[in-house]
């Protein structure tokens, strides 16, 4: 019994199996003629042509007057390309730094300093009360609730993360 398939490959899924499918004459052909089925891309400038004239060129520019004026136009219509700069690489010290110091200005004294202009001893006096303001962390301890044991994680996980923003 014959089975029909049917394989449905990209021009490139095609390439690839050139690369790795050592094959006879006859599968040679074969894929040949496969590759010959899948119609040709068009390109953007043959696109707008057809959209204009109602038809693909036949011909070259040289040999279409049509074709050659056309394409011509078209080239002239298109947006130069700028050309795009490359980031300079960073060394692994300087990242490190900057992240370092993104983190640091995250921290409530140093918002105080910095932003607000506090002198240290007054940063240190509002960061020490506002660390005796958090209440203390909450124990599930003898809790047969999934979800207590759940939610007190939770907030013990934030109230150490305040904790950790405060210096």
């Amino acid at each position: 019994m014959t089975y029909k398939t049917t394989l449905e490959l990209t021009l490139d899924e095609l390439h690839m199996l050139d690369k790795y499918v050592d094959y006879c004459e006859e599968t040679k052909e074969f894929f040949d003629k496969l590759k010959n089925a899948y119609p040709k891309p068009k390109s953007p400038v043959e696109e707008a042509y057809k959209d204009w004239c109602g038809e693909y060129p036949t011909g070259g520019p040289s040999e279409d007057a049509k074709w050659g004026a056309f394409l011509a136009g078209y080239q002239v219509t298109q947006p130069k390309a700028v050309p795009v700069e490359e980031p300079q690489s960073k060394s692994m010290d300087e990242v490190v730094e900057r992240l370092v110091k993104k983190y640091q200005a995250q921290k409530l004294y140093n918002i105080l300093k910095d932003k607000c202009g506090f002198s240290k001893d007054a940063c240190n006096e509002i960061v020490d009360t506002v660390e005796e303001w958090l209440p203390e962390p909450q124990s599930a301890e003898g809790s047969q609730n999934v979800n207590t044991e759940l939610l007190v994680d939770g907030f013990n996980h934030c109230l150490q993360k305040m904790k950790e923003m405060l210096r």
